[in-house]
């Protein structure tokens, strides 16, 4: 081996994206139940309250 090099792998990024991700997921699984008709307005806010509270994007 020519270079003897330690390469340190920063993975806080690709989990940010990555609860990013999942929380745009579940929110708009979210929307797709209130629009169709399966869950109420209040039950939609209370919901997204806690998705966005559990991501801590709130």
């Amino acid at each position: 081996m020519l270079h003897d090099y330690e390469i340190e792998v920063d993975d806080s990024k690709q989990l940010k994206d990555n609860t990013m991700l999942n929380c745009s997921m579940e929110l708009s699984l979210l929307n797709n139940l209130f629009r169709g008709n399966l869950i109420t307005e209040a039950e939609q806010q209370e919901i997204k309250r806690k998705l966005l509270k559990d991501y801590k994007l709130l």
